[in-house]
């Protein structure tokens, strides 16, 4: 029986299948992978074949994807017009992100969005905004990031 996979295949850089090979060799191999995923190894093969109609289901990579395997959320984003940025979501910096700071920025944006609106915003003016912006969106970003880390225990996960 010929197997459906060869790992010397040549895969096209930003393609599906490149990706679920990179995917697939974060989340610790093909045999993990087919351990995991309850999958026959033609299968889980396949889905990495460049030859081979056969694609992976999202859910499938969902279950694959996580901080040490983020293969996935790179190309998504990618394809999104972005990039990923993993943040540290363990709760630790929720405490750090008062209700005043949280205020202060979204005031500050909307100060910002609304001189651009009236075009006074000058190019001085937008270069100091710049970092309080960058920290008021990484503030935002981790909160969103420890809020959903939260929400994805479910109910009684404590």
């Amino acid at each position: 029986m010929r197997r459906a996979f060869n790992p010397v295949k040549r895969r096209v850089p930003g393609t599906v299948k490149a990706c679920i090979v990179d995917l697939f060799a974060q989340a610790g191999g093909p045999k993990r992978v087919m351990v995991k995923l309850q999958l026959g190894e033609a299968q889980t093969y396949a889905f990495a074949d460049p030859e081979s109609p056969e694609q992976i289901s999202f859910a499938r990579v969902a279950a694959l994807t996580g901080r040490d395997a983020p293969a996935a959320a790179e190309y998504l984003a990618d394809l999104a017009g972005g990039v990923f940025m993993p943040l540290p979501h363990d709760g630790s910096e929720v405490g750090a992100l008062t209700v005043e700071a949280v205020r202060e920025s979204g005031e500050a944006a909307a100060d910002l969005v609304q001189a651009l609106l009236d075009g006074r915003l000058t190019p001085e003016e937008a270069q100091r905004a710049l970092p309080n912006l960058g920290e008021a969106l990484q503030a935002f970003a981790r909160l969103h990031a420890t809020v959903a880390a939260i929400a994805r225990r479910g109910p009684g996960e404590g």
